[in-house]
């Protein structure tokens, strides 16, 4: 795994939902993180609360309240559609991953997701934990 001691993380849908599920290794990406800053997308929380199951939601609840939101703005909307253009016909790229990495690079964050196909944006950092 590289190391994220040096860099504030957003963590992606994935990582999130695998984490409920006692799949990877979350639990050590944020104790490596130190005092770094833990941000998830409010993308992703629309996406996690689709997929969760019943019995997830109060702990769910919980792990949320520890990450900073990265709310969706005009600028984070323009990166994404300008990565959306440059990417969908090459990479399929979907609005929510656009907005997910835009999110990433306002931020200035590392993006922690399985899923580096779906972010083939060379301006931010990405780590595929597992």
């Amino acid at each position: 795994m590289t190391d994220t001691r040096d860099s504030n993380i957003l963590i992606d849908t994935d990582i999130i939902i695998d984490y409920f599920r006692d799949i990877g290794n979350l639990g050590e990406i944020i104790d490596d993180s130190h005092n770094n800053r833990c941000f998830v997308s409010v993308i992703s929380i629309a996406e996690i609360y689709s997929n969760i199951f019943p019995r997830e939601y109060e702990i769910v609840e919980k792990f949320l309240s520890l990450l900073e939101i990265v709310n969706v703005d005009k600028v984070i909307s323009r990166l994404a559609g300008s990565y959306r253009m440059e990417f969908n016909k090459s990479h399929f790229l979907e609005i929510p991953d656009a907005l997910i990495a835009a999110s990433a690079k306002i931020t200035d964050t590392t993006l922690i997701t399985r899923n580096i196909k779906h972010f083939p944006m060379d301006d931010i950092q990405k780590i595929k934990p597992y």
